[in-house]
């Protein structure tokens, strides 16, 4: 993969605009092939021309959409390609967006210290008292003396979500239940947990466009 930088103005405002309105990217893009001066978007036109959202669903343009959230990642050891089934393995149109925030060293260093110390405090009580140390306790205390080694050695922190957009044409009322029950079934294979952001779509949605959003 090669980076060859950031987007200019008019392909931002492109790159948004098919969000809003995947199924007319095509004419869009014919209209840049054929003059160079229009390749892109304008500012202007960057969001969608009509917009209505319900419960469950948000309508733009050209397409109806859900937008998911990823609440659970494998709990168990996966490859590296463990997301092919979400990313590959299906023929809906779909966004797959993940948000990172780096957080300050020294906020990371004082977050895990007082992790430490809390899990030291608790074991230390369990002793006086008696108790069994159970093996969910056990993991726990381990995965904090791992970051906190992980911190010492140089590793930054990072706060992340992540979140899944189903699209389909708005002219067929059932292709977005087809597509989100396909997406879902590839999310279970991926060992992913999706969660519909009911009650917030038009909010949701905009998680999916290149405007880093969606960490709070």
């Amino acid at each position: 993969m090669q980076v060859l930088g950031a987007l200019p103005p008019r392909m931002l405002a492109k790159a948004i605009r098919d969000g809003y309105d995947p199924f007319g990217r095509t004419a869009r893009a014919r209209a840049g092939v054929l003059d160079p001066q229009r390749n892109g978007t304008p500012s202007a036109l960057a969001g969608p021309q009509a917009r209505h959202a319900t419960w469950s669903t948000l309508a733009t343009d050209s397409a109806v959409h859900a937008t998911y959230w990823i609440s659970e990642w494998p709990r168990i050891d996966v490859g590296a390609v463990f997301l092919q089934p979400l990313l590959m393995q299906t023929t809906a149109v779909r966004t797959v967006a993940m948000v990172m925030d780096a957080i300050a060293p020294s906020r990371a260093i004082t977050e895990i210290e007082q992790a430490r110390t809390t899990d030291i405090a608790d074991e230390t009580t369990r002793q006086r008292l008696g108790q069994v140390t159970t093996a969910r306790q056990t993991r726990k205390a381990e995965a904090t003396a791992r970051r906190e080694q992980e911190l010492a050695d140089g590793h930054a922190e990072l706060r992340y979500a992540a979140y899944v957009t189903v699209s389909a044409r708005a002219d067929d009322p059932e292709a977005l239940d087809r597509a989100c029950a396909e997406v879902e079934h590839a999310a279970q294979q991926s060992r992913l947990r999706l969660e519909r952001l009911y009650g917030e779509q038009d909010y949701a949605f905009t998680f999916g466009l290149p405007l880093c959003r969606g960490l709070s």
